[in-house]
């Protein structure tokens, strides 16, 4: 071995040490639309599946559920086919006006522990708020923590709805004054702002709150001109100031559709930012635990579908046609997703009991080979953007090849149901 050769092998030993190291937590929010345990949401139910399976979420929040069956049974028929070591908050009885508009959170039990949950009651809808643990190797001895939040705000244009909005907000501030400032936040939801100019969002900005909340990829509309207009009013509307334009068409969340599905939903095509993650700013500087750069997505948003549906033939890209089909017919808001990671090693990535184990080295460059240690139906690759891009169902094979010269180089995740993902790097 050359002595260039030999260095390049040790950079990709100790880079896979790292990688081994680390453990990352993969976050969605996801508007429901008016989920029910009826036939009609019944039938959507293998949509979120196929989602989630692209996705591969490990903290699922949520809203617009309608009672504590439609949590249920969403559970049971779309969550745990997909990871059967995911569990759900416990369902809270809603304290705010909105009696069926519901928050609720579910997660990935390897890699979180839920150790607290409360309910803050707003002027419309409830802030669930959720104290996770991760689920460390010393977690005891020195514990990571994450506050998380999750709400959906009033909708609707017009300044009453605005400050519905900002008052719902303000309780969400009033919270943050009983978490210690260095807790790391999550605040999810669907806001339903139209500008990053409205009371409420720069309530959340404001460097002045107990923690300081901060837009993770900074996608902040032009401030008002100084100018006496005010333009929220309709008779002044400039679309520069607000969301709903083109430029903004890479993060718009609603609406999936220009005509609806079943009946129910939004329709006017994809020209609002309405669903945010947004996070504490010291998820950028935490040692312990901290945001991945550019990993924020609104999931199926190609970028090119202003004004049209996120199914449009049109809008290829990175998302496939597979996963904006189900998107288009499950909801009409797109998930947003983020992922943070902690250099600690969780429980679950320790663990070995994984049936599939690599033929060599993980490092691979024409083919991947396999040997599986019990039957495995199905097995799914998956690249770093959470996308699925290749499946197999197996025959009873104990041994597999699995062709690769046409993959990107890059990392990528193995994964076969009920069981955590192999990691693998295309050279």
């Amino acid at each position: 071995m050359t002595y260039f050769k030999r260095n390049i092998f040790l950079f990709f030993v100790l880079f896979i040490s790292c990688l081994q190291s680390q453990t990352r937590i993969k976050a969605m929010f996801y508007n429901t639309l008016n989920y029910n345990s009826d036939i009609q949401s019944q039938s959507r139910t293998s949509y979120l599946k196929t989602i989630l399976e692209s996705v591969q979420p490990d903290l699922f929040m949520v809203c617009e559920l309608k009672n504590e069956s439609a949590s249920n049974y969403l559970f049971e028929n779309a969550i745990l086919p997909f990871n059967k070591n995911f569990r759900k908050t416990p369902f809270r009885n809603v304290v705010s006006p909105a009696k069926d508009l519901i928050q609720m959170a579910y997660y990935n039990s390897e890699k979180l522990i839920l150790e607290n949950e409360s309910v803050t009651g707003t002027n419309v809808r409830d802030i669930n708020h959720y104290t996770f643990k991760v689920n460390s190797e010393n977690s005891e001895s020195n514990p990571i923590m994450i506050e998380v939040f999750v709400t959906h705000l009033k909708a609707s244009k017009g300044f009453q709805n605005r400050m519905q909005r900002l008052e719902s907000v303000e309780n969400f501030v009033r919270d943050l004054e009983r978490i210690p400032v260095d807790r790391t936040i999550l605040f999810a939801g669907d806001f339903n702002f139209y500008s990053s100019n409205e009371e409420g969002f720069l309530k959340i900005i404001d460097p002045s709150n107990p923690i300081k909340i901060i837009d993770p990829i900074n996608r902040l509309c032009p401030p008002f001109p100084n100018n006496d207009i005010d333009y929220f009013d309709e008779n002044n509307f400039n679309s520069t100031y607000f969301w709903n334009n083109s430029s903004f068409a890479d993060v718009h969340s609603q609406s999936t559709r220009t005509s609806q599905v079943n009946g129910d939903g939004a329709v006017g095509g994809m020209d609002d930012r309405f669903d945010f993650i947004m996070m504490s700013e010291n998820l950028i500087s935490n040692p312990d635990i901290y945001y991945i750069n550019n990993s924020y997505k609104t999931i199926g948003n190609n970028g090119n579908c202003y004004d049209s549906y996120v199914r449009n033939p049109n809008c290829t890209g990175e998302y496939s046609q597979e996963l904006r089909n189900a998107l288009y017919f499950f909801s009409d808001h797109l998930p947003i997703y983020m992922e943070i990671e902690t250099p600690k090693n969780t429980l679950s990535v320790t663990k070995n009991n994984n049936p599939i184990k690599f033929i060599g080295s993980n490092l691979i460059s024409d083919f991947l080979s396999l040997h599986l240690y019990e039957e495995i139906k199905v097995i799914f690759i998956y690249n770093q953007l959470g996308q699925k891009i290749f499946e197999l169902e197996n025959t009873n094979t104990t041994e597999i090849k699995i062709t690769t010269s046409s993959f990107p180089k890059g990392i990528y995740y193995l994964k076969t149901k009920g069981y955590e993902p192999l990691k693998f790097i295309k050279i």
